[in-house]
């Protein structure tokens, strides 16, 4: 082709372009000016979506405030508070402002920057070099964290994970790198299943999890034992290894141990990354200091523990790790599909420069929201807080045994051993049990019709001769954690939670003399409704409708988890 055709060319193609550009840029503009429940739906894969008439997602939650719920399932999902919503309101208007002045697209960079520098702060992470990768949930972050570990370690590579049997369902696919849903948090159609990238072809993935194939739970010795025979076995067989530690399951439990960690990354230096799953973020911020000291990657999220609305997730990367991505390129082309620029920190310039800078208004609202929740947790003392966790930790287990026909799970030996490093958290924060029935215990299915029921006004599905105490209880929707499958007996059935979050803790705060004991005294109050509503279910099982309306179906934890 002639030059001057080829030149001719090239221009009519940038001005075809032109509009385009602006039409995108305008598409963006717009979008700021959604709804707030709108763009807090935004950015997520069909987990966020809102099902039927309900008003709520499948994890029971609103993208508004429900302050007539009481909730105790932080360990699931949140429905974002009063507090939090306003806060992500005026961030909304202040992005909008920012905008008119120098563009969107440079203005959302900006606030995602200052959303790194406020996770930092809050989690008591400033001066350590810490970098902040944002990610649209728990699932989303630990399939960045494969690809990161790959790009660094390289292959072939073993991805072993712990306590697989109380992480996200999604884990199934993410620590082998392959796609974990059918549609990304980008809207970009995949296959599920399918490898993220050529490379995921390589990985090897082992599961260890909490109870062995009787259903029995393993002890802290045992599940230790485990680890280090599998990651041993990779290494020998010349692998490196992914090591995805638990640090507060579905039931709170975390392995390995410490010491366990330690002697893995003493033994085999530079080929074994160890990732922690602090998605719950039932952590104390020593422990998560101590954990990136040591070059441990952590999966986090805002909206487990800390309350804040469902799919807001990432990673915090040590110094070390992240010094040595700094001067990294060449992302695995999968990465494209569920990372935006702004989700990488600046210091990764050339990682960075490979993704394109597509704001995810939903994904940093809902941080915005999380933050909030964070700064004001963090301004009750922590004395409050460790001595009400504490007072938590020890009435909640009696309340459930008193309960007719409950029974609260036992933590295994050595899976809470928790020290000053863990602060508040040294005391469990998530309580599960299950339900006996006249023979064993109810099954699955069962367990999540209840926890249906308890999450919606059942007072016309009692039987006719319910009095208006009980009424008023059946009226009274309560949030719970979903039931989590396990075999018990023999028999496969679930265990329902009742887990406590920094909202709780907050709210139930009045400054003055015998503060945790007012707290403790209001939240038992809470924890005591809940559990008269289950046996109020439990009676009227015979008679309550068949037909679940206005809720969610999908209430087992199949939906990647996160």
């Amino acid at each position: 082709m002639a030059p001057g055709k080829a030149n001719l060319t090239v221009a009519s193609s940038a001005r075809m372009e032109a509009p385009s550009r602006h039409a995108a840029s305008a598409d963006r503009l717009a979008s700021l000016f959604a709804p707030l429940d709108q763009l807090l739906l935004a950015g997520g894969d069909e987990r966020l979506a809102l099902v039927g008439q309900s008003g709520l997602n499948i994890y029971g939650c609103k993208p508004a405030p429900r302050p007539e719920a009481i909730c105790f399932s932080s360990s699931t999902a949140s429905s974002i508070s009063s507090r939090a919503y306003l806060h992500a309101r005026n961030a909304q208007e202040r992005l909008v402002e920012q905008a008119a002045v120098s563009g969107l697209l440079e203005s959302f960079d900006s606030r995602i920057e200052q959303a790194r520098h406020t996770l930092r702060l809050y989690l008591g992470l400033e001066g350590t070099g810490t970098e902040v990768v944002f990610a649209p949930s728990g699932t989303d972050a630990q399939l960045l964290a494969v690809l990161l570990a790959q790009l660094f370690l390289g292959s072939p590579l073993t991805s072993i994970v712990v306590g697989a049997d109380q992480t996200g369902s999604g884990t199934e696919f993410t620590a082998g790198a392959r796609h974990f849903g059918a549609r990304t948090a980008r809207g970009k159609s995949v296959l599920k299943g399918a490898p993220v990238t050529p490379g995921a072809c390589e990985i090897e993935k082992i599961d260890i999890a909490f109870a062995d194939q009787s259903g029995a739970m393993r002890s802290a010795l045992e599940m230790d034992r485990s680890v280090w025979d599998a990651v041993a076995d990779a290494i020998a067989k010349g692998r490196k290894v992914f090591l995805q530690a638990m640090n507060a399951s579905k039931f709170g439990w975390s392995a390995p141990s410490d010491e366990c960690m330690a002697r893995i990354s003493l033994t085999w230096p530079g080929q074994v990354q160890i990732v922690v799953d602090a998605c719950q973020m039932r952590i104390g911020r020593a422990r998560l200091r101590e954990l990136l000291a040591r070059n441990h990657i952590v999966l986090f999220t805002g909206s487990k523990f800390f309350s804040g609305p469902a799919f807001s997730g990432g990673l915090l990367m040590p110094k070390l790790v992240s010094d040595r991505l700094a001067h990294a390129h060449g992302f695995a082309p999968g990465v494209f599909e569920y990372a935006d620029r702004s989700d990488i920190p600046t210091a990764w310039q050339s990682l960075r420069n490979e993704l394109a800078l597509e704001p995810n208004l939903g994904q940093w609202l809902r941080w915005e929201a999380a933050l909030e929740e964070m700064r004001t947790y963090y301004t009750l003392p922590l004395t409050y807080r460790r001595d009400v966790v504490a007072g938590i930790a020890h009435a909640i287990p009696r309340a459930i045994a008193g309960a007719h026909r409950l029974e609260p799970l036992t933590i295994p030996a050595g899976l809470h051993q928790k020290g000053l490093l863990d602060e508040e958290f040294a005391s469990p924060t998530i309580f599960p049990f299950v339900i006996r029935a006249d023979q064993g215990f109810l099954e699955a299915d069962a367990m999540s019709a209840i926890y249906r029921a308890l999450n919606r006004n059942i007072s016309d599905e009692l039987r006719f001769d319910a009095s208006p105490e009980q009424l008023s209880l059946a009226a009274k929707p309560c949030r719970i954690g979903q039931p989590v499958k396990l075999n018990r007996d023999g028999r496969l059935t679930a265990a329902l939670r009742i887990a406590i979050g920094s909202r709780n803790l907050f709210e139930t705060w009045s400054p003055g003399a015998n503060a945790v004991e007012r707290a403790v005294e209001r939240l038992m109050a809470e924890v005591s409704i809940v559990l008269g509503k289950i046996e109020l279910i439990l009676k009227n099982r015979e008679h309550m409708k068949t037909v679940v309306h206005s809720t969610p179906q999908r209430t087992m934890e199949i939906s990647h988890g996160r």
